[in-house]
């Protein structure tokens, strides 16, 4: 509570003092495009002073300062700087606006962009990482890949294309990282739309939210958020790309919108990936005759691992009408196909098993700017998923990596299924949000979701039914949020937020008290509460201070709860994840004319986490399953580095190390455990990324860059098992290197990409005895068309 109590104490002291110094002159205005739309968070200073002001959400700013002569400058990324000379006199009000002409976008330059540069949250208190995907839509690569280029960001893949993928930020991995459309979760969205097979070319940018989560997304995270952002742009554009790779890999996609002057817009995603996945892997063989493993590792290619995925995302409706300044119907359809070559232990193989999904997810989003009074911003989105996943397990059969096999005595290679499942998922979010007195911010926001599965098995007969099989499996939940943030002065901003879960789940629970699981069908309800306070704080203009405290709730989410109804159990018993968490952040940027860019940021975070929710992993069969596990402390920091000279040379990196540990001292019996203090089993504590890129202008012509890049990942080695248990198993780190030449013509309406991955050829493992593909190359070619003719929403 003395974090509580000490934040609570600078917040309130600080909301005294706004008062307007005496003898200074009121200087106000707008910011906005050539088109006439507002530009939020642009940054409007007099030079070589410490005066200045963002523009808010509508482009309003406003700032006082002493009389005298100055250069007015407005500066914001992506737009080109306006400077205008004032002279402010005595008792002078002075009303000032900008009209800011947009930059063309570098589509080959493959940067990483900083807190201070994610433009929509700059102002805010909140810890924010970003990078803009536009400059990444010429690379093969996918939302995943893209991520894993950000501090405190590692991505552990299962395997090549279309594999299983979780998100780690900060040492918190897995659910515990809540993933966001457009600010709705995609929980529930199923497997055929995920992260995983999404490529970059999908989003406009990608915001990453360590520690405190805006409550405008309605979440209960624990360890941070990310939210992709789409094109929303009422233009009209196409972009279309196809690429082929290593191992047979095929991905194509194609990005359509058009909008008219009387406000009709309609905007169309498709894409699709296909590969072989058959990379070679390092591993033991069984020999069939004996039923035993190999002590030695060996080569073998992948030989049943097939992935297909095919996504249409559809949108339509109006933009800037009197009744909505958006208001957008739409529908996502989506369908996979995947072999399972293996379970979650390497050397456990399959030659038959599969899993295929399909899901409609059809969407409403609302929004209006001076909602029934001046001043109010309301929005309204909702969705609502209908998947169905197929997992297949039918051969009687047992596989070994010569891809041979013997005749088995049941059906199944694993449990004998052709299960069947249909996955609903309704989510509806309402946000509003209050101006008031120029620099405070209402807002109330509430998240409904509900979850159900319905299990018809049929293959289901005496040797495989069970009473689970018919059991309801429902996830009802509710969060409502509400936040308020003062704008103290140009420099300092505060704000405070609650929020209060409602959570009803309802699934098989084992009731047994033997070794023998006995289940009965049960409702569990329960609620809990959080809040929060954040600040931000510019003691020089280059510089940013960030500080917050948050107890956090993460409620578990329906695969922790119920499985994948095939290498995952769920557990309906799983209590709530609650954390009391502190982030601090310092970042820094200077521009030297338009020649040197210099950007560094470092942060510390601090979490104190109980009931954290553990993925672990049963050895003989190479399932996994979830469990609470007490109590948990994280200590980290994570700092990154970036220098630009001219739009030419770009370097930089960004370093993560994380001290997750067991605090639970002693077991149920009250024996002291013995891996008290160990580092958390399974999971990287030391990871690091750099890259490098130069481009040459104009050298096949006006209008054409060649861009030649490097990249580098660094894991360092960490145990699966506890430490002091004698866990002499390591999941090694590596070192791998990408390189990448783009080249763009007519300003970037035609691209053509190279890339190799993983170059040097090392064993990567982002879990344990589970291997990602060696070097891979690929080429990629994108046609790309941009009107920028009607307004942007």
């Amino acid at each position: 509570m003395k974090y509580v109590s000490f934040l609570l104490y600078m917040f309130f002291c600080c909301t005294l003092c706004v008062a307007q110094p005496r003898g200074q002159i009121a200087v106000k205005g707008t910011v906005c495009a050539v088109d006439g739309r507002p530009i939020p968070y642009v940054s409007v200073f007099l030079h070589n002073t410490k005066f200045g002001a963002l523009s808010d959400e509508q482009g309003n700013y406003h700032f006082t300062a002493p009389p005298g002569r100055y250069t007015f400058t407005a500066s914001l990324l992506g737009y080109n700087r306006e400077n205008k000379m004032i002279t402010l006199h005595p008792a002078q009000k002075v009303t000032v606006n900008f009209v800011m002409e947009e930059k063309q976008h570098e589509l080959d330059e493959v940067t990483v962009t900083g807190k201070s540069q994610v433009q929509q949250v700059n102002k805010s208190a909140y810890n924010v990482v970003g990078i803009d995907a536009k400059a990444l839509h010429n690379a093969t690569l996918s939302m995943t890949h893209a991520l894993d280029r950000i501090s405190g960001v590692k991505i552990r893949e299962t395997g090549g294309v279309g594999s299983h993928t979780q998100i780690s930020l900060n040492g918190f991995s897995g659910k515990h990282v809540k993933i966001f459309l457009d600010g709705m979760p995609m929980d529930g969205f199923g497997s055929a739309f995920q992260l995983n097979n999404m490529p970059v070319n999908f989003a406009e940018r990608i915001e990453v939210y360590k520690g405190v989560v805006p409550i405008e997304l309605g979440a209960d995270a624990l360890g941070g958020a990310i939210n992709i952002v789409t094109n929303h742009a009422g233009n009209t554009y196409l972009d279309a790309s196809y690429s082929y790779g290593s191992f047979n890999t095929h991905k194509s996609g194609i990005s359509f919108g058009h909008a008219t002057a009387k406000g009709f817009t309609v905007m169309l995603n498709a894409y699709q990936n296909y590969s072989d996945n058959n990379y070679k892997v390092k591993t033991k063989l069984l020999d069939l005759q004996t039923n035993s493993y190999s002590k030695e590792e060996y080569w073998f290619e992948r030989f049943h691992d097939n992935y297909h995925n095919e996504t249409l995302v559809a949108k339509v409706g109006v933009v800037n009408k009197p009744f909505a300044d958006k208001l957008l119907l739409g529908v996502t359809l989506s369908k996979e196909k995947a072999d399972v070559q293996n379970a979650n232990l390497m050397k456990i193989v399959y030659g038959g098993r599969e899993r295929r999904a399909q899901s409609i997810i059809p969407s409403l989003h609302y929004e209006k700017r001076n909602f029934i009074v001046p001043r109010l911003k309301f929005s309204l989105a909702a969705t609502y998923n209908n998947a169905r996943n197929n997992n297949i397990d039918t051969l009687a059969r047992q596989y070994n990596w010569n891809n041979e096999y013997r005749k088995k005595g049941t059906k199944g290679e694993g449990v004998y299924t052709m299960g069947e499942y249909d996955n609903r998922n309704a989510c509806v979010t309402a946000n509003a949000g209050y101006r008031f007195a120029a620099r405070h911010t209402l807002t109330v926001n509430n998240q409904f979701s509900r979850y159900s599965r319905k299990a018809a098995d049929a293959a289901a007969n005496s040797e495989t039914a069970s009473a689970t099989i018919s059991m309801r499996r429902t996830n009802a939940k509710n969060v409502l949020g509400l936040s308020y943030k003062i704008e103290i002065n140009p420099r300092l901003n505060m704000l405070a937020f609650g929020k209060y879960y409602d959570v009803a789940v309802r699934g098989p629970i084992n009731v047994s008290s033997t070794s023998v699981a006995e289940y009965e069908e049960q409702l569990r309800t329960y609620h809990t509460t959080g809040y929060g306070i954040a600040a931000t704080y510019f003691p020089l203009r280059p510089l940013q201070v960030k500080l917050s405290f948050e107890k956090a709730c993460r409620l578990p989410s329906e695969h922790e709860l119920f499985g994948d109804e095939s290498l995952e159990t769920g557990d309906a018993a799983l209590k709530p994840e609650n954390s009391r968490n502190v982030n601090l952040n310092i970042s820094y940027s200077h521009e030297a004319g338009s020649v040197h860019a210099v950007y560094f940021d470092a942060g510390f975070i601090y979490r104190d986490t109980r009931d954290y929710i553990r993925r672990r992993i049963e050895q003989r069969y190479g399932g996994a399953f979830y469990v609470n596990h007490g109590n948990v402390r994280n200590v980290g920091v994570d700092m990154e580095v970036r220098y630009c000279y001219k739009k030419s040379f770009s370097i930089g990196g960004n370093f993560t190390w994380q001290d997750i540990r067991n605090m639970e001292q002693y077991d149920v019996s009250g024996r002291t455990l013995i891996y008290y203090k160990d580092r958390m089993p399974n999971v990287p504590y030391m990871l690091g990324n750099a890259d490098a890129s130069y481009v040459f202008h104009d050298i096949f012509g006006k209008g054409s860059r060649l861009s030649l890049g490097y990249n580098l990942r660094y894991v360092h080695s960490f145990f699966r098992d506890w430490e002091s248990e004698g866990g002499d198993i390591v999941i090694p780190g590596y070192l791998s290197h990408d390189l990448n030449v783009i080249c763009a013509f007519k300003d970037g309406r035609y691209n053509i990409a190279l890339e190799v991955n993983n170059a040097m050829d090392e064993i990567v493992y982002d879990n344990y005895s589970l291997q990602k593909p060696g070097r891979n190359m690929a080429i990629k070619l994108r046609y790309f068309l941009f009107k920028n003719k009607f307004k942007t929403f």
